[in-house]
Formats: structure tokens, C-alpha cells, sequence
């Protein structure tokens, strides 16, 4: 019973999240079916989730899928996944970084440069910025910076060449002792896209 309750809240968190994060809108997806397969890493997890989204579209209705696979011992599997609490922590703004933060970004994403830097609302900065190809996406990707907490930083990449339903790499790191210390990596490793038969 247990698990049901954790395998449903998780199911209602990753709703919202998706919602949150998405960087592209249904309706910009082409016909047919565009699969993004993504790796989820956690300092908790030995073995990286693995999370599947594949949008289908006839131009008119469309479908999303969103599939989560984990392995672990069973204390990981039941701390849950860590990509719904690794993301949900980043949109929640209880952490170091506010949402806002990132969604003024993934809005303004089209007229971001590489070599700038950019003042976030609320204090902050996103800096560092360079175009990077993930998954065979070009991506503009840049540090964000919380100027209230200098132990704290995370890599965004903003997808320009495709439409993405999550960025393809998000990277949150915690410095501790003065060195720099992964915490959660969520990464795009596979896009595809494949044409309607009809």
C-alpha cells in the first residue's frame, strides 16, 4: 500500500513538474513522434534513471508519454525517483534557485548570446554561456548563479534547434569544503523523430 501512495504522489508531482519545466508547448512538436530519452543522476543513486518522453502529434490532437525506469537497492527505490524530487526541489524555488529565475530564461532563450551574461529576476545571474550540441540539439548553455548563495550553482541548457519538453541538461552542484560537488544531473541522450504513416 505503501508503494502505491509514493508510485501516485510521484505520478501528480511529475505532472506538475513536466508543466513547469517544459521548455517547448505540444504544439510545437512536428507530426508524428518525437522521443527524448533522458538520464537522471543523483548523489543518491548508483545507477542513473532512466526517463523516457515521447510526444505524438496527428496536428491537431496529441499524446505524451512519459515513462521513468530505476534500479537500485530498495532503500533507493523507495526514496523515490530522482528525477521528480531532484526537479521538483530546482522548481520549486525552495532550494537556490527560483523559478522565475528559469522561466524568464527558457522565455527569453531565443535572444540569449554566448559569451554575455544576464541578471535574473530576483538577484542571481546566468553566466558563462555557450552553444553546446546535446543529443543533436544545439543548445545555449550557461551557469546560473544565486547571488544570496555562493555554495550553490547550476548548468542549464536552453534547446534551440528542437523542441524539447524538458531542457537537455540540467546540472545542480553544492560546494562543499571549496570544491564543487554534483548533486543532480538530468541529461538528454537521445532525440528522435519519426514521421506519421498517414
Amino acid at each position: 500500500m505503501k508503494w502505491n501512495v509514493i508510485c501516485w504522489a510521484s505520478l501528480i508531482l511529475s505532472v506538475s513538474v513536466l508543466g513547469a519545466m517544459s521548455q517547448s508547448s505540444v504544439d510545437a512538436f512536428p507530426v508524428g513522434t518525437t522521443t527524448m530519452i533522458y538520464h537522471v543522476y543523483s548523489e543518491d543513486l548508483v545507477e542513473p534513471q532512466v526517463l523516457e518522453l515521447r510526444v505524438t502529434s496527428d496536428g491537431d490532437l496529441y499524446t505524451v508519454r512519459m515513462t521513468t525506469e530505476q534500479t537500485g537497492t530498495e532503500d533507493e527505490l523507495a526514496a523515490g525517483f530522482g528525477f521528480l524530487f531532484g526537479a521538483a526541489t530546482i522548481t520549486s524555488g525552495t532550494g537556490s534557485f527560483s523559478y522565475s529565475s528559469l522561466q524568464a530564461l527558457m522565455d527569453q532563450r531565443s535572444r540569449l548570446q554566448e559569451g554575455q551574461s544576464y541578471l535574473l529576476p530576483g538577484g542571481g545571474e546566468f553566466q558563462e554561456i555557450e552553444g553546446v550540441t546535446i543529443a543533436g540539439v544545439f543548445c545555449l548553455e550557461g551557469t546560473v548563479v544565486n547571488a544570496q548563495d555562493d555554495t550553490m550553482r547550476m548548468r542549464v541548457a536552453f534547446a534551440l534547434s528542437h523542441p524539447v519538453f524538458i531542457s537537455p541538461r540540467l546540472l545542480s552542484e553544492e560546494k562543499r569544503d571549496d570544491v564543487w560537488v554534483e548533486t543532480f544531473r538530468l541529461e538528454l541522450i537521445s532525440y528522435e523523430h519519426a514521421e506519421s504513416d498517414g
